[in-house]
């Protein structure tokens, strides 16, 4: 059989990181497998390394994995903690670990298209559990995968927003701030929850503003997308008329209970 070469990416890593990738990646190499480093942050691979720790690096890598959407993902990162599909590797790079997962037998030997059931995760969502499968369906079809490091605002409060976000992996927190300047947090959110809906849907500023709390896989769904999927499809937005007017309800309570706090300690 001959021998099948492999092209390795590394985003976000610095010369010295990438030096010694490459001298992994000929290790790693043998009469079945050849592994070459991408010259190139944009070069099309079978393996992608990312820096999970650099945001810079994680913007790189949500652009360019939609290009490259079967590629082998390996995510390297001071504390990997977060629940995901992707292989994940601790920072700074220890050869013997890198090559484990690039070594014939390790879980990045044969890059596969990396399949994930997004609707199971909306049909178990507060905001589209009424929705059919179907509908479901349709709704990933218009969406991406959006990959963020701890630490990372997702959006602002008052700032202008057309996305909202399905929380696959990772949890977030959604603040305000109040008139003394304050942080109050309205919550956290993990898998399953959705945030960022408001303002998705009146096309006007965000309500709050909400940061990841540790590494996140997001699903984002554009407003330019949903809006005609609501209007080709009224039982849907029936539904989540009726969802969202709930959640209103409960918001209510929540920033009732809230302002009885703000009172009491000050």
């Amino acid at each position: 059989m001959a021998t099948r070469s492999i092209t390795v990416n590394a985003i976000g890593f610095l010369d010295k990181d990438r030096r010694m990738i490459r001298n992994i990646l000929s290790v790693a190499s043998n009469k079945d497998y050849s592994y070459q480093l991408a010259t190139a942050s944009g070069e099309v691979a079978e393996v992608v390394i990312v820096n999970a720790d650099d945001p810079v690096a994680m913007t790189v890598w949500n652009d360019y994995r939609q290009t490259t959407p079967d590629a082998q993902i390996i995510l390297a990162s001071t504390v990997p903690q977060f629940a995901t599909d992707y292989t994940c590797i601790k920072r700074p790079i220890i050869a013997s670990q890198l090559h484990s997962v690039l070594a014939p037998g390790g879980s990045a030997r044969m890059p596969e298209a990396r399949v994930i059931q997004k609707y199971e995760v909306l049909a178990k969502s507060f905001l589209f559990r009424n929705l059919s499968t179907a509908h479901l369906e349709k709704i990933v079809g218009l969406s991406r995968v959006m990959l963020l490091p701890a630490q990372q605002v997702v959006f602002e409060a008052a700032a202008a927003g057309e996305e909202m976000f399905v929380v696959l992996n990772g949890r977030l927190k959604v603040s305000i701030t109040n008139r003394d300047g304050r942080e109050i947090i309205l919550g956290a959110i993990g898998p399953g929850e959705i945030v960022g809906e408001i303002a998705m849907l009146d096309g006007r500023g965000r309500s709050a503003t909400a940061t990841t709390l540790t590494p996140c896989e997001l699903l984002v769904i554009h407003r330019h997308d949903f809006m005609p999927f609501l209007e080709q499809n009224p039982k849907a937005a029936i539904d989540l008329i009726k969802v969202l007017a709930l959640r209103l309800r409960l918001n209510t309570e929540q920033l009732a209970e809230l302002i009885d706090e703000d009172e009491i300690l000050s």
